[in-house]
């Protein structure tokens, strides 16, 4: 939910930063508007002067009648301009807040979301008992025993295949198939004897 309030202020940045563009194009356009306006008025003053200088009467009228449908219109662009000052003004401010306002409430968010993990945490260490606790020590326990037996029959098959050993082993067969032999031989001399 959070998130949403704070796409729906994104959102409103933007249509504000449009907005703004929108009105400082309108101010740029009014701004060259009053210029060519004013040089309207004063060269329709110029020809009205020229023509009163001449005695042209009806020229200077149609110039100064000029002049002052100029002059109605540059107080209107003035007046137009004023305003949309005025917006382009509101629109600034209205932005700085409205990131001001998401700045703060994304810090809010990490935060109660920092929050939630740290209490999800404890409640997953307090969810774990003591009596599973012991289950598992025990567990470790026994797979511990598993590996110092697996260890104590690797430690005898590399004794069993070491050299020393097979050279025992030899000398212990050596020893007792000449034991065999000596019984052997006594009694076939036994048999050939008797």
């Amino acid at each position: 939910m959070a998130k949403h309030y704070l796409r729906q202020i994104e959102e409103h940045i933007d249509k504000a930063s449009e907005a703004l563009a929108g009105q400082l194009a309108a101010e740029q356009e009014y701004i060259l508007l009053i210029e060519h306006t004013s040089q309207m008025i004063s060269k329709r003053l110029r020809q009205a002067e020229l023509a009163v200088d001449r005695e042209e009467e009806r020229i200077a009228e149609i110039a100064l009648s000029e002049k002052l449908q100029h002059e109605r219109l540059l107080h209107s662009y003035r007046q137009r301009l004023d305003v949309i000052r005025n917006q382009i003004g509101t629109l600034k401010q209205e932005i700085v807040r409205l990131k001001e306002l998401h700045r703060e409430l994304q810090g809010r968010l990490y935060f109660l979301a920092s929050r939630a993990k740290a209490a999800k945490a404890i409640e997953g260490a307090a969810a774990f008992p003591a009596i599973r606790t012991e289950k598992v020590i025990r567990g470790f326990e026994r797979l511990e025993e598993n590996v110092r037996r697996l260890e104590a029959g690797a430690a005898a098959k590399q004794w069993a295949a070491s050299p020393q050993h097979n050279e025992l082993d030899r000398i212990d067969r050596n020893e007792e198939i000449q034991a065999e032999l000596k019984r052997l031989k006594a009694a076939r001399r036994e048999m050939q004897t008797g």
